[in-house]
């Protein structure tokens, strides 16, 4: 209300900035352009794990039950972008998200251990298709409880079992029991959770559609299981599959961002979106792993391999939008960024 009052009252005066300009150096929540988000609180929830509570602004267009958002901090000069599955309900007065210190990661260390309440933090578009309808099975691990917070807080379903993996002290252990889903807790110190335990703690799981996020071994195993079996199954991945390989003589190239100038030197393995920033451009990110498509620009020029599926993409071959994220120079190109 207050902003679109200010943002009329301004248009006439702010040639040849925009009213948003001046509305973020009012309240930075109040910025459209450059959503952001105010920490409000933290709360641990793991050894290793924070819970964000955060007060979104005004450009938050919402999420819905499963979606994962972008998270920006100013580190060493340079904004930085990292992905975290949203935990809070789409209802909620705020939003939540749950940040694993990992080693060498400077964003998730500064998230979970650095950030205090009252710090900004730059706010991507909600993103992601993690969810179905029916009976649902939801089998998770470690962190990737998260994700489940999110659909079953969402109501995403009135019929859900949720199987939980994890190490003693479980992340969001204390949150488990307030659920609205029968809860089933593995403690995997005493080995690995594996399909043929769903017999006994689920009986009917092959009436249900499996929703698997956690390690890269579980997810393979409960896929494997749920294509003999039969049953749907949707997988959420916190890591990006390992890329194909480069063929034998690749040597990547130059790669020009088009929007920004900057020219970067790539090799056949790195993704553009890596070495724009290492050159120093601005780029928008979000996952990093292929899947928001927050990272996208036009391909102008040259050619570049896709890092998942190891196909070419051509700039001659029609309007070539390439993720930068999972895309490598194949020879110089061109990227409209």
């Amino acid at each position: 209300m207050i902003a679109g009052v200010l943002a009329r009252a301004t248009r006439a005066l702010t040639t040849p900035l925009l009213p948003d300009d001046y509305l973020a150096v009012l309240n930075p929540l109040w910025s459209v352009r450059a959503p952001r988000a105010r920490i409000v609180a933290t709360r641990p929830v793991g050894p290793s794990t924070t819970e964000l509570t955060l007060r979104t602004g005004s450009g938050w267009q919402g999420h819905r039950p499963g979606q994962h958002v972008g998270l920006g901090v100013e580190l060493g000069g340079r904004r930085h972008w990292r992905t975290y599955s949203i935990t809070s309900a789409p209802t909620a007065e705020h939003l939540t998200v749950s940040v694993t210190a990992v080693p060498d990661g400077s964003v998730s260390t500064h998230l979970a251990r650095v950030a205090r309440p009252g710090d900004l933090v730059g706010l991507g578009p909600a993103a992601g298709d993690f969810t179905a309808r029916g009976p649902l099975l939801l089998i998770s691990g470690g962190s990737g409880i998260t994700p489940m917070l999110g659909l079953l807080r969402g109501g995403v379903t009135s019929d859900a079992v949720l199987v939980h993996s994890g190490r003693g002290g479980h992340v969001h252990a204390d949150d488990l029991a307030g659920l609205p889903a029968s809860v089933h807790r593995h403690d995997s110190t005493t080995g690995r959770l594996r399909p043929a335990d769903l017999d006994a703690l689920v009986p009917d799981w092959r009436t249900r559609t499996l929703l698997v996020c956690g390690p890269a071994g579980m997810l393979d195993t409960f896929i494997a299981a749920a294509a003999e079996a039969g049953v749907p199954c949707v997988v959420e991945r916190f890591r990006p599959p390992e890329p194909v390989a480069a063929a034998e003589g690749a040597t990547g190239g130059t790669v020009t961002f088009t929007t920004s100038g900057v020219v970067a030197t790539a090799d056949a393995v790195t993704p553009l979106l890596r070495a724009g920033e290492d050159a120093g451009a601005l780029l928008p990110s979000g996952c990093r792993m292929g899947i928001c498509h927050t990272c996208v620009g036009r391909l102008s020029a040259g050619a570049v391999r896709n890092l998942h599926t190891g196909e070419l993409e051509t700039a001659d071959s029609g309007d070539v939008i390439v993720r930068t994220c999972v895309s490598a120079a194949a020879g110089d190109c061109a990227v409209d960024l």
